[in-house]
């Protein structure tokens, strides 16, 4: 290697060490130059395929990074893991569709990357924002166009954009956080990535090159341009802390226990597809929603359910706290709140989690809606021995199941 171009690799490095510490100097001395431009000479390319790790060997697992190969393209979501990959899938919930001449019952048309609520979700390369808001599903979405042509998607975010239409975004902008809008099994980002001509890629390879589609080099036997381990995927794994976290992806179940919209203290199995719209079109007006619908979705009841007995328990207090002892959200008392995994009550996910595995439990002992509803409250020996919901807690019951219908958009 010339000394122009040790020269030329030195000043890169020093540019890559300056995005992520605007503080660097540099080993050379430049603290203004971030082009990559040296005596008037573009060396841009030397260092294709470097990280935010400068050492020539690969990067660790462990470490999950939202910096990518190249400088062109770089995860959306850091320390995310993947749940779904890009293509035919036996998910009943993904549509139909054919590709290449061949039908596929259903078809991820994105992958999936999990991580917790109100992670950051960054523009993958620098563009133009042609679409930010709700979707016909309740989804908030953001779209951006790139230099290539091609567009990306980013789905299920929480509302609070930090972008809105005919915004210019950098690569690596926030421009939202993880959420959980629309028909969605748990927090994470649903990301697609759209060619030029509207075609939806997978965007795997790409975000291993670190590359746009118009920009890239991506067969199978990889790129001269590239060393051998730049090909690994640019999502990492997660961390174990991550991994063990209950909500942060559940299978979505095809029904949910639900009260009968004709006898609502008659349990029924609904669709879920059915009871989460409805529960997504009152959520605007529901405290800790998103935490509610991940609770209830993993404990396979109705989150307007779950909604209703928070608002009759807490008043959706989460430091609430009983002079008979019970903590937080869901009233939980403390040897419940044990049995069912709650080392902190006042953890708002914490103990919504408890208290929906606690209302599911009572739903199957008792297969009716008022019978669980009173059980959650005065005891299920109480509801046992009389074989019915006792007169004290009539009025309890009547208030949630209220609750709950208001947010099915009837009349109670």
């Amino acid at each position: 290697m010339s000394y122009t171009d040790c020269i030329a690799r030195i000043s890169q490095l020093d540019s890559l060490v300056r995005s992520l510490d605007p503080s660097w100097v540099g080993s050379l001395g430049m603290s203004s130059d971030t082009s990559g431009v040296v005596s008037g000479q573009d060396f841009s390319g030397l260092l294709t395929g470097m990280t935010e790790t400068t050492s020539a060997t690969q990067p660790s697992n462990s470490t999950a990074s939202k910096w990518t190969l190249g400088g062109r393209m770089m995860s959306p979501v850091s320390g995310a893991r993947e749940t779904q990959a890009f293509g035919p899938t036996n998910e009943k919930l993904e549509p139909s569709a054919t590709v290449n001449g061949v039908h596929y019952a259903h078809y991820h048309n994105g992958i999936d990357l999990a991580a917790r609520l109100g992670t950051p979700v960054h523009a993958v390369a620098a563009g133009t924002v042609i679409a930010a808001g709700k979707e016909s599903d309740g989804a908030i979405i953001v779209k951006i166009r790139h230099a290539d042509g091609c567009t990306t998607l980013y789905g299920h975010l929480d509302p609070s954009l930090d972008v809105k239409v005919g915004d210019t975004v950098a690569e690596g902008q926030q421009i939202g956080k993880i959420g959980m809008t629309g028909v969605t099994t748990g927090p994470h980002l649903h990301f697609t990535l759209y060619s030029s001509t509207g075609k939806a890629i997978d965007p795997t390879p790409y975000l291993a090159s670190g590359q746009l589609p118009g920009t890239a080099s991506t067969g199978s036997s990889g790129s001269s341009s590239l060393p051998s381990w730049a090909y690994k995927p640019a999502v990492m794994s997660a961390s174990a802390a991550y991994a063990t976290t209950a909500n942060l992806y559940t299978v979505m179940p095809a029904t949910l226990m639900s009260p009968d919209p004709a006898d609502p203290n008659k349990l029924v199995k609904a669709d879920t597809a059915e009871v989460l719209a409805k529960f997504d079109a009152s959520s605007s007006r529901i405290p800790y929603a998103s935490q509610i619908r991940a609770a209830a979705i993993s404990a396979g009841i109705d989150p307007s359910l779950l909604a209703g007995l928070v608002k009759a328990e807490s008043s959706f207090h989460v430091n609430s706290h009983s002079k008979c002892g019970a903590e937080g959200l869901t009233q939980l008392m403390p040897r419940t709140a044990a049995s069912l995994g709650v080392s902190n009550p006042w953890d708002a996910q914490q103990n919504l989690d408890g208290g929906a595995k606690y209302l599911a439990k009572q739903m199957r002992n008792f297969g009716r809606v008022d019978r669980a509803l009173a059980a959650y409250n005065a005891g299920a020996g109480a509801v046992h021995r009389l074989g019915a919901v006792p007169n004290s807690k009539k009025g309890y019951v009547a208030k949630i199941l209220r609750t709950w219908s208001s947010y099915q958009g009837t009349k109670s």
